[in-house]
């Protein structure tokens, strides 16, 4: 059962960004997706609140099913809605430049971890 929640959240994922990318305008015929902090930081809003909501849900998501032992998550984002999350997100990356070229996610859970565990 947690491999087929995992498998369909991952797919969920995919969607998103899909669905997200092919809505924004396309530069050179490319499909937009988010995958530094830099390309996050440069996509219009609502996308990047969109975003954040899909990291949170699943980051959520998997806590709660028990694949991820990240109580602490379910804490820090409970009670928040995704424009919170998005304007702490934004605010530790334009606070962290030297980070902006790695992953968006990773990057969001290090955001998660330096605003709640501190």
């Amino acid at each position: 059962m947690k491999e087929y929640l995992t498998c369909q959240l991952t797919g969920i994922i995919t969607a998103i960004t899909l669905i997200v990318g092919i809505s924004g305008p396309a530069v050179g015929g490319q499909i937009w997706t988010f995958y530094t902090g830099e390309s996050y930081l440069n996509a219009p809003e609502p996308s990047r609140t969109l975003y954040v909501a899909g990291l949170s849900d699943t980051l959520n998501a998997l806590t709660d099913s028990g694949d991820i032992n990240a109580q602490w998550i379910v804490t820090c984002t409970s009670g928040k809605h995704s424009t919170e999350l998005t304007t702490m997100f934004d605010r530790w990356l334009v606070a962290n430049p030297a980070l902006l070229g790695k992953s968006a996610p990773i990057l969001f859970l290090v955001a998660l971890r330096a605003n709640c565990l501190n």
